[in-house]
């Protein structure tokens, strides 16, 4: 097929089409995607001047099996978007190929496109070339993690070689990238990602090299770093770049990076070894609440095959009935009477006894097994209801409460088992009380709002737990259709010895009674704090001071004692000290 090549515009002159821009490469491409004018730079990239690709169409360097793309890319100017960003491989003179990360912007008023590319550090061979993105990220132009793993293997062998050369492995990720892409779009996740690509390459070396691992994660490889203070500075360094918010189109988006790394030694063998530990060191940074970094330690290690070890035996608690629901008592501060229960799972492994839920809960929430244990959690505690309702009919107002985590939450399946178990059970809804974090609301607030409403149609109470502690109580309490607001024990713990605390449960109890909430406040464990409280004017209280959470037959006691004591709800454990009421771990799902 024979291609036809415009000449030049009358705009151009001859002599204008090379511009000189040291390092930049820039290309300015007519309304047909013809190359009008390109900075010198070019030559040393492709092996190619302005004399071999002036009037070529732009799309002829790009490699064959990257064009239906790139050409789809540019044809969103102007429609969709202003500019657009993408990956392409291209053709050098050698006929090996240069991976390129381009942002294309439209000049409406001319009806010229302006290019700017940056090498993304792949040169790939005629035959390699023709796997596509076999090694470059297709978002941002970055090296993907074949290609970070093949590096890391080289520096490996080099240290081998030079036993004085010193390297090291980042492996970094964006703090709450699904809140972002779940709250502003995955339009405005992918522009945040590729931010967040050219903060990586402005903040590192020339000879470091930075890739895309997949998802909002990112390797960096440092070769030749005198010791082990390198890294630490350059991930201080970028997230000193993160503090600025990212504008992205209408949106200015606050992101924080957590990162961990790992040195090279002689122990690692394996590249991906290497990238696993660096792994386990961001995931650590990650808990302690973003933004932070760590360093790689054996005992990071043993910890990982530890919970492993314990996720094994988690997998097999359900069928082998394992778990067990423990009830701590909630009471009405007007007359001390018992209202209800918190349901709270805990488990007895027949070799470690009873595990701490602090322990095993973070471990199937991440595994996914909270959706069975919630599920099981749900019908036993629905079904104990029953029978105490059944045996003790002069006390038919008591209710369950059952806390949901954040994958509970978004299970499709949550509306359906809640409404089978019910009816399975024989209690009424209005008997059963769900408890939702602050932070499991804000996964994917939106669509937890929708879910709330709709559990709220079945006629039962919906409670905010751990109010305080999450990042958006103030601007979402207003609109979440909840009965009841718990506030979190460690605003209660120093109620009544801290004038913070104390002005900060007044706040909350203000605006929940002027939204027609009640509270319940978590942790009451000194009759000083139950009296203060009482006089704020709180609902209910629930704590150590009243009893720790126990088995079904031990709150079965509680029940009859209410019965025939009313108003005096365990004397016994009003005299113990705190230590001897906290044998167990009060928070649990």
């Amino acid at each position: 097929m024979m291609t036809v090549y415009r000449k030049p515009p009358q705009s151009f002159p001859a002599g204008s089409a090379f511009f000189r821009l040291p390092g930049a490469l820039l290309m300015v491409l007519d309304e047909n995607w013809s190359i009008q004018m390109m900075s010198e730079s070019w030559r040393e990239v492709l092996g190619r001047g302005q004399e071999e690709l002036r009037w070529r169409p732009f799309i002829e360097v790009v490699h064959e099996l990257d064009r239906e793309d790139v050409i789809d890319r540019l044809c969103r100017i102007g429609e969709e978007l202003s500019t657009v960003r993408f990956s392409c491989r291209c053709r050098k003179a050698d006929g090996t190929y240069v991976g390129l990360a381009w942002g294309v912007s439209l000049d409406p008023d001319h009806m010229l496109f302006y290019a700017a590319a940056h090498e993304t550090g792949v040169n790939l061979s005629e035959q390699e070339a023709r796997l596509p993105e076999v090694f470059v990220d297709g978002l941002t132009g970055l090296p993907n993690r074949g290609l970070f793993l093949d590096r890391v293997t080289h520096a490996m062998q080099r240290a081998q070689r030079n036993k004085q050369m010193r390297f090291a492995v980042i492996h970094c990720g964006v703090d709450r990238f699904s809140v972002i892409n779940h709250s502003l779009g995955n339009r405005i996740g992918d522009l945040l990602l590729i931010e967040i690509a050219n903060l990586l390459r402005r903040s590192t070396r020339p000879t470091d090299m930075v890739a895309r691992l997949g998802g909002d994660e990112f390797g960096i490889l440092l070769e030749d770093i005198k010791d082990a203070t390198s890294p630490v500075r350059v991930i201080k360094r970028l997230q000193e770049n993160c503090v600025l918010p990212f504008r992205l189109h209408e949106h200015e988006v606050f992101a924080s990076m957590s990162a961990g790394m790992t040195l090279g030694s002689a122990q690692y063998e394996h590249a991906d070894l290497m990238l696993r530990d660096a792994n386990m060191a961001m995931t650590r940074a990650k808990a302690q609440g973003g933004g932070g970094y760590a360093m790689f330690d054996r005992g990071m290690h043993e910890e990982a095959l530890r919970r492993l070890d314990l996720e094994l035996d988690l997998r097999r608690a359900l069928e082998r009935q394992q778990f067990e629901a423990y009830y701590q008592p909630i009471v009405r501060l007007r007359d001390m009477r018992l209202v209800g229960f918190e349901a709270l799972v805990r488990w007895n492994h027949p070799e470690r006894g009873l595990i701490s839920p602090a322990e095993f809960i973070p471990l199937a929430e991440e595994s996914g097994l909270i959706v069975q244990i919630g599920r099981w959690m749900l019908e036993q505690a629905c079904a104990q209801m029953r029978r105490w309702q059944r045996a003790f009919p002069r006390r038919p107002a008591l209710t369950v409460s059952v806390n949901l985590s954040a994958r509970q939450l978004m299970h499709p399946d949550l509306l359906p088992d809640i409404r089978r178990t019910l009816r399975e059970s024989g209690l009424s809804p209005r008997h059963l009380k769900l408890e939702i974090t602050e932070s499991a609301m804000m996964e994917d607030a939106e669509r937890a709002i929708e879910l709330l409403e709709a559990l709220k149609r079945t006629r039962l109470k919906l409670m905010l737990d751990d109010f305080g502690t999450g990042y958006s109580s103030l601007s979402y309490l207003h609109r979440l259709p909840i009965d009841t607001v718990k506030v979190d024990r460690s605003f209660i713990m120093h109620v009544h010895e801290k004038a913070a605390d104390r002005s900060f449960v007044e706040t909350i109890l203000e605006l929940a009674h002027k939204l027609g909430r009640e509270v319940v406040c978590e942790g009451v464990e000194l009759p000083a704090q139950e009296a203060l409280l009482r006089r704020l004017g709180a609902e209910f209280a629930q704590g150590y001071l009243y009893s720790r959470p126990v088995t079904a037959a031990h709150a079965e006691m509680l029940i009859i004692d209410d019965l025939e004591n009313p108003g005096r709800l365990l004397g016994k454990a009003r005299g113990a000290s705190p230590a001897q009421r906290m044998d167990l771990p009060e928070r649990a799902t």
